[in-house]
C-alpha cells in the first residue's frame, strides 16, 4: 500500500489552464474518486500521476519518491484504461503474462499469478481465447486482471466502466471496490458518473474548471455540499434561488420568485444566502387541503404549493414533478412505491412538505 502527495499541480496550454494549483494526499489502500463534468481536468490530472502527461508546475509524490518527471514505464503505476487496451493477437494469458515476462518473473511464477488473477476477475475458464471472441466486460476484466497481476502499489482508472451498459457498469464496479479491498492498492478512479464514485469511493473529489471544489467522504459530499455547483452536480437536488433573506427566530427566512417562503437552520458566522437546496427524497407530497401542517408559518416543516406535472415509475420508488409558479425548473419528489396511497395524479394540485432540517443553504 502506497501514499500519494500531489502539491500544487499546474498543467497549462499556452493561455488556458487545464488543471490549477491542485494539491492532495491519498493516504495508503484509499480509493479515491476524482469526479466533475467533461473539461474540468481530471483525466489530465490523472495522465501526469501516470506520466503520460508533463505539469508545468508542481510535484507528484508516491511514498515520498519524486515522480514528476519521471518515466511511465520506471513509476511502476497500474493504468486501466476506458478502451482495454488489449493486446488483439495474444490470447488472454498472454495478455494477462505480458507485463510479468517485460519484467523478467520467472515461468513457474508467471504461471502462478497469472492463474490467481484471473481467477479474481473470474476468467479462469477463457485463458484461450483472444480479446475480439470476448464481451466488452470480459475484456475490461481481463485489462484489469493484466493490472493487478503485477500488484502495483497504485492502479489509476481512466473511466474504466464508460463503454459498458448501465447493469455491468454497476457489477463491474462493485468487484473493482471489491478487489481493490482484497489486493490493499491505493486507486485513483476518474469518471464523470456519480453513482460510480460512490460505490468506489473512500473519499471523493469533485472538480471544476481544474480545482477541487469539495472533498469528502461520498456521504460527505451528498448530505453536506460545500455550494450549488457541488450540491447539483451530485445527486439529484431541488437547488432554487432565494431573496429577501431574514433571521425569524434563530433560523433564515428566504423567499422564492413566487413569494412562497423558505426557512433553513442558520449556522454560526454565515452570510445570507442565495440558494437553498432540498434532496427530492427528503420532500412529503400531499394533496391540497391533506397536508399535516400549515402551508406557510409553520415552525418545524417548510411547505410549498405546486401542480404535478408528471409521475415517472423507476421500480422501487416514484419520480414526481411538480410545478411551482414563477420557478422554471421542476420540483422533483422521489417516493417509495408503497408510499403513493394519496392518489395523486399529474395535473392535481399539492403541497410539499419537508423538515426545516433537510433544508441546506449557500
Amino acid at each position: 500500500m502506497s501514499q500519494l502527495q500531489i502539491k500544487n499541480l499546474f498543467k497549462q496550454y499556452g493561455n488556458n489552464t487545464v488543471v490549477n494549483d491542485l494539491s492532495i494526499d491519498v493516504e495508503s489502500g484509499e480509493m479515491l474518486s476524482l469526479l466533475g463534468p467533461s473539461g474540468c481536468g481530471k483525466t489530465t490530472t490523472l495522465r501526469m500521476i501516470a506520466g503520460m502527461q508533463t505539469p508545468t508546475s508542481g510535484s507528484i509524490l508516491l511514498d515520498n519518491r519524486d515522480l514528476t518527471y519521471v518515466p511511465p514505464h520506471q513509476r511502476y503505476v497500474g493504468l486501466v484504461f476506458q478502451n482495454y487496451a488489449l493486446f488483439p493477437h495474444l490470447n488472454v494469458y498472454d495478455n494477462v503474462a505480458f507485463g510479468l515476462r517485460r519484467h523478467g518473473v520467472p515461468k513457474s511464477e508467471i504461471r502462478q499469478r497469472v492463474v490467481a488473477a484471473l481467477q479474481s476477475v473470474q476468467l479462469s475458464d477463457y485463458t484461450e481465447r483472444f480479446p475480439a471472441q470476448m464481451s466488452g466486460g470480459q475484456q475490461q476484466r481481463v485489462a484489469l486482471a493484466r493490472t493487478l497481476v503485477l500488484k502495483p502499489p497504485l492502479v489509476l482508472f481512466d473511466e474504466p466502466l464508460s463503454n459498458l451498459d448501465a447493469k455491468l457498469r454497476q457489477a463491474l464496479g462493485i468487484e473493482i471496490r471489491m478487489l481493490q479491498k482484497e489486493y490493499g492498492f491505493t486507486g485513483i478512479f476518474v469518471t464523470h458518473d456519480q453513482d460510480e464514485a460512490m460505490v468506489l469511493s473512500d473519499r471523493i473529489a469533485v472538480m471544476r474548471q481544474g480545482q477541487i471544489i469539495q472533498i469528502g467522504t461520498p456521504q460527505q459530499i451528498y448530505t453536506q455540499p460545500a455550494d450549488p455547483f457541488v450540491a447539483d452536480f451530485v445527486g439529484e437536488s431541488n437547488l432554487l434561488p432565494v431573496s429577501n433573506v431574514t433571521v425569524e427566530k434563530g433560523r433564515w427566512r428566504t423567499e422564492l420568485a413566487n413569494g412562497q417562503i423558505l426557512r433553513a437552520e442558520k449556522s454560526a458566522a454565515t452570510a445570507p444566502p442565495t440558494f437553498a437546496m432540498v434532496r427530492p427524497e427528503g420532500v412529503q407530497i400531499l394533496p391540497l387541503g391533506t397536508q399535516a401542517k400549515p402551508v406557510q408559518g409553520d415552525e418545524w416543516h417548510n411547505c410549498l404549493h405546486g401542480t404535478v406535472s408528471f409521475i415517472h415509475y423507476a421500480g422501487s420508488s416514484y419520480l414526481m414533478g411538480v410545478t411551482l409558479e414563477g420557478i422554471e425548473k421542476h420540483f422533483m419528489v422521489r417516493i417509495q412505491d408503497s408510499q403513493r396511497e394519496f392518489g395523486l395524479r399529474v395535473g392535481d394540485e399539492a403541497i410539499l412538505q419537508w423538515d426545516i432540517s433537510r433544508t441546506l443553504t449557500f
